[in-house]
């Protein structure tokens, strides 16, 4: 039953409309002086740390570590918001992200609509969804996007983890590695 629910729910998004979505580097806490330097200012920002210098050496090139996987599904810090940091399954055949209630309850999100979904088994079902201000894993930040609400009965068969869908990255070429995913940007 739980290995159903998930396969239905990460094939979502038949009549899926994704919203367009910006994506940004995170360029680390610095600035630069008038020589070309860069000066760390690493304390002086939130989540400043000691790689906090360090700056892209690829733009459009974005990585993030795979935890462990589950069922060979890459499992991945993402964090919503740019504060509420949640497991979830990088998912290539989710057309959507998928977040359970409980991870909706913590972001305090309303939904906005509800939508009725074919999933893959054919059979028809309903997600609220609602918008969150970022999604971020790795380096790779994606602003103002649309995720879906899974139901109720179906948290427990997700593992109490979401699916981080093609909405998230469907502007990337994705090369799934050993240790960590590399996002490539599509010129």
């Amino acid at each position: 039953m739980k290995r159903n629910i998930v396969a239905l729910l990460a094939i979502i998004g038949l009549a899926w409309v994704p919203a367009g979505a910006i994506a940004q580097e995170d360029p680390g806490c610095f600035m630069v002086d008038s020589e070309g330097n860069a000066i760390d200012l690493g304390p002086l920002c939130p989540g400043g740390g000691e790689d906090s210098l360090a700056l892209p050496s690829n733009p459009g090139f974005f990585q993030a570590s795979i935890k462990r996987r589950l069922g060979g599904v890459p499992v991945v810090d993402v964090v919503f918001n740019g504060s509420e940091s949640f497991e979830m399954l990088l998912d290539t055949g989710a057309s959507v992200t998928l977040i359970t209630p409980g991870m909706a309850k913590a972001l305090n999100l309303e939904t906005s609509r509800e939508l009725e979904t074919t999933v893959a088994s054919g059979d028809s079902i309903t997600v609220g969804v609602a918008k969150v201000s970022s999604i971020q894993t790795g380096n790779l930040i994606v602003g103002q996007s649309e995720v879906a609400i899974a139901p109720e009965k179906a948290e427990e068969g997700l593992g109490g983890m979401g699916l981080l869908g093609q909405n998230f990255f469907g502007n990337y070429d994705v090369t799934i590695k050993e240790n960590h995913v590399e996002f490539r940007k599509r010129s």
